[in-house]
């Protein structure tokens, strides 16, 4: 039998999962307008709506391995992953997501290697996994103007400095440069930053347009 400090703790965190995974659901879809038949088909058939995504990571469950996985879903349970390590309901759960960051829960579905990991996070950090979500979620819809249309000038890979709006500074690599933005790599600083931050390259203003494995693209005010 499990001690009582372990089963409150088991309680507390289910509860608190339950309800972060539903704060970080409604900031996803705040800006989106379901048809009401949607809605209505997900009601009448009791399951939770769920928006499809097409990620990849490496996440930690059970006995704290490190496997290479697919993030298949988000829905207010949380977010779908597919792995070769099973995530038993109750484990706790690390994804480190490609362009998205890091995210902590516990395992609250699971049927073999598709397990649902409910979200465990503060709220600035929920903010942040919403913006880099919903911004995944509008590309897969084609929804996300990409870009750039003045000439990029390759760089080989020469450093810069990319500065946030509270005077934090990532030494980064530019893959490539233009009139209008910027590509750069910041390795595991990229999951600083999200969609719209405003930054600086160079002492020259600007905003993060996307993200790509271990970087972002800029665009210049």
């Amino acid at each position: 039998m499990l001690p009582v400090e372990k089963i409150n703790k088991l309680l507390y965190d289910s509860e608190r999962v339950r309800e972060d995974s539903q704060t970080l659901w409604r900031e996803i879809t705040e800006n989106r307008n379901p048809k009401p038949s949607d809605s209505d088909n997900a009601r009448a058939s009791g399951c939770a709506e769920t928006l499809p995504l097409n990620l990849t990571g490496r996440y930690q469950v059970g006995d704290g391995s490190e496997f290479p996985c697919e993030i298949r879903a988000i829905s207010p349970l949380g977010v779908l992953l597919k792995g070769p390590r099973e995530g038993r309901v109750g484990d706790l759960c690390t994804a480190n997501i490609s362009s998205v960051g890091i995210v902590e829960g516990i395992v609250v579905q699971s049927s073999g290697e598709l397990f649902t990991v409910g979200i465990f996070a503060l709220p600035i950090r929920i903010s942040r996994l919403a913006k880099r979500l919903r911004w995944h979620l509008r590309q897969n819809k084609e929804e996300v103007p990409d870009r750039r249309a003045s000439e990029r000038v390759e760089m080989n890979h020469a450093t810069g400095k990319l500065e946030t709006a509270e005077g934090r500074v990532f030494l980064c690599e530019i893959f490539d440069i233009s009139e209008g933005g910027a590509a750069l790599h910041l390795g595991s600083g990229a999951l600083y930053f999200w969609v719209d931050q405003p930054v600086s390259l160079g002492g020259r203003p600007g905003r993060v347009l996307r993200y790509f494995p271990g970087g972002v693209v800029i665009k210049f005010d």
